[in-house]
C-alpha cells in the first residue's frame, strides 16, 4: 500500500468515526427538535467542519480514483459552516447530517476501509 492510500486510509477511519458521532446525535432527534436545539446544531457543524478538514488533507490524486462522493462539495460544506454559520439552515444541515453523511460512511467503508463496520 503506498504511503499516500495509506493516509487516505487513515483518514477515512477517522471520518467514519465522526459520522458516527453524527449518526448518534441524529438517532436522538427529530428534525424540528433539532431546527430549535442550537448545541446540536453547533455539534453537527463542528462534524461537518471535521469531516470537510480531514477529506481535505487527502492528496486529490487518491480522491480522483474514487469518484463515487462529491469531494469538492463536502470540503465546501465544511468552508460553509466555518465561515457562513450564522446562515446555516437548519434543515438543509439536517439534511447533509441524515442523508449525506450516511452515504459518505457507507461509501468510506465500502470502498476505502472494507472490513470496517
Amino acid at each position: 500500500m503506498s504511503d499516500q492510500r495509506a493516509k487516505a486510509r487513515d483518514a477515512a477511519t477517522r471520518v467514519v468515526a465522526v459520522c458516527d458521532v453524527l449518526a448518534a446525535i441524529a438517532s436522538s432527534s427529530s428534525i424540528d427538535e433539532f431546527a430549535t436545539d442550537t448545541t446540536q446544531q453547533w455539534a453537527v457543524e463542528m462534524g461537518l467542519i471535521r469531516i470537510g478538514e480531514t477529506i481535505n488533507r487527502i492528496p486529490a490524486e487518491v480522491l480522483e480514483e474514487f469518484p463515487g462522493q462529491p469531494w469538492r462539495e463536502i470540503v465546501a460544506m465544511r468552508n460553509f459552516a466555518a465561515h457562513q454559520y450564522d446562515d446555516l439552515d437548519p434543515r438543509r444541515v439536517w439534511r447533509t447530517l441524515t442523508v449525506d453523511v450516511a452515504a459518505l460512511r457507507d461509501y468510506l467503508i465500502d470502498t476505502l476501509i472494507p472490513g470496517v463496520s
